[in-house]
């Protein structure tokens, strides 16, 4: 027969789901502009998109070595936050996880998730400040990144993912605190159990203590006090 899943058996779920929405961070664009019919998306790993309506878009990775160390490394982080996640939702299903491994993994990938990606936000715009130039397209220095770009769900979706982290701690934590509270209360009922009274045999002896029974007729052990 097979035994009744609990609310507590489906945790590893919110650590997949964590995971899952960073890999849609990854494949979404981080900021985007849209305005009169030029549109411009930009996602974290140094790719972009740039166009006129009724025009056909261009797409290419951006050369400037400031822009390409910031997509290396924001791009690396939320790949590692994303194994992280989904070793830690394996792990969680098969129940090979202590309340302390689990709150350290979680914790781990959301404070990577929301510093990376401020990071990323900050050096953005230091990128910019200093100018560059995309597609014989000078910007010159004074430029702010998010002054031209608006953040899009490239962005939003980590500090999602770090907050449904931070729930799972909380969730997890609830869960072992209250298996760890019916432990004492199950070992209490063995120290109460009564055993199924014996039988006597042939031979008047108590069948709780061995102690010898003088009379056919007696109720209880003289010594132990056994009830027959």
């Amino acid at each position: 027969m097979n035994k009744k899943k609990e609310t507590s058996d489906y945790i590893w779920v919110i650590p997949l789901v964590a995971g899952l929405l960073v890999v849609l961070a990854i494949i979404t664009p981080t900021a985007y502009f849209n305005t009169m019919g030029v549109f411009w998306n930009w996602w974290m790993w140094d790719f972009t998109t740039m166009g006129v309506v009724g025009f056909e878009s261009i797409s290419l990775f951006i050369s400037d070595g400031d822009i390409i160390i910031v997509s290396i490394i924001t791009t690396c982080a939320m790949l590692l936050s994303v194994v992280n996640l989904l070793i830690l939702s394996s792990t969680t299903r098969k129940r090979n996880l202590n309340t302390k491994d689990f709150e350290l993994m979680s914790i781990i990938s959301a404070v990577l998730s929301i510093c990376i990606m401020l990071y990323y936000m900050i050096a953005m715009d230091i990128a910019f400040y200093d100018g560059l130039t995309i597609e014989d397209t000078t910007f010159s220095a004074g430029y702010h990144f998010w002054d031209l770009f608006n953040p899009s769900f490239g962005i939003i979706l980590p500090f999602i993912s770090a907050t449904l982290s931070f729930f799972g701690v909380g969730v997890f934590r609830y869960y072992s605190k209250r298996k760890e509270d019916m432990v004492p209360a199950q070992m209490d009922i063995v120290k109460e159990y009564v055993p199924v009274p014996k039988k006597m045999g042939s031979f008047n002896y108590c069948p709780e203590c061995g102690e010898k029974i003088l009379s056919a007729n007696a109720n209880f052990c003289v010594k132990c006090g056994y009830k027959f």
